[in-house]
């Protein structure tokens, strides 16, 4: 009977990375045959060797270290057409879920930024995109202090890398004309260290605000108060 046991289970047993960081369950239920083929199509490109499927056969021919940092991978390959988005929607949801039980701090900001790029790179073809891509800005940028620690902890000496979430937030505010939040949010992340042209931006909308006609306030006849 045990024997038996194991030859039916072999048939859903997962390997490659997807069954090292524990996913093959996850991977059976969630997609159908097809989609799974889908995404391991994703993974055919001339840096492998021919045939190989590292998501479910040959683990260590990605460089991988957390369940995080391969969702992301492969949300990343996902993100080349619009009709993959809701797959990588999908992995990226799984890449938060696991970043948090782990507390992967920076696969966690990892995974809000390959967010904000799915949704931003798809925004003209998904009524959604650009709140979703907001809504990431918004996860990372709660994050960012504590990230920008981890950063400098595990990499000393070197620079943060630019900050997506801050800089689509202030864009989209800017735009927006919500400057003095916009200006907030770049003081932010300049306090934090986080690579960008913070300073240039800030005296750019700190210009257009001083440029701005002052604000006329209609006082009511009794001159107690505004109208």
């Amino acid at each position: 009977m045990r024997v038996l046991t194991r030859i039916l289970n072999r048939h859903t047993e997962i390997d490659g990375e997807l069954g090292y960081f524990g996913l093959g369950s996850w991977w059976l239920s969630v997609f159908s045959a097809r989609q799974r083929r889908r995404m391991e199509a994703a993974f055919q490109c001339p840096e492998l060797p021919a045939g190989a499927r590292p998501l479910t056969r040959d683990r260590g021919l990605l460089s991988v270290q957390t369940a995080a940092e391969l969702l992301i991978l492969l949300a990343h390959r996902l993100s080349e057409h619009p009709e993959d988005r809701a797959l990588a929607c999908l992995v990226l949801a799984k890449a938060e879920e696991r970043a948090m039980a782990e507390n992967d701090l920076l696969g966690l900001y990892f995974t809000y930024h390959q967010m904000i790029r799915l949704h931003l790179r798809w925004k003209e073809h998904f009524l959604d995109a650009a709140d979703l891509a907001f809504a990431a800005c918004h996860k990372q940028i709660r994050i960012s202090a504590q990230a920008a620690r981890t950063f400098c902890e595990r990499y000393p000496g070197k620079p943060l890398p630019v900050h997506l979430g801050y800089q689509h937030a202030a864009t989209v505010l800017e735009q927006e004309d919500v400057c003095s939040r916009a200006i907030e949010i770049c003081k932010q992340a300049m306090d934090e260290g986080w690579s960008g042209n913070w300073a240039w931006r800030v005296q750019r909308m700190a210009k257009r605000l001083s440029e701005r006609p002052p604000t006329v306030t209609n006082i009511s006849s009794s001159g107690m108060g505004p109208v």
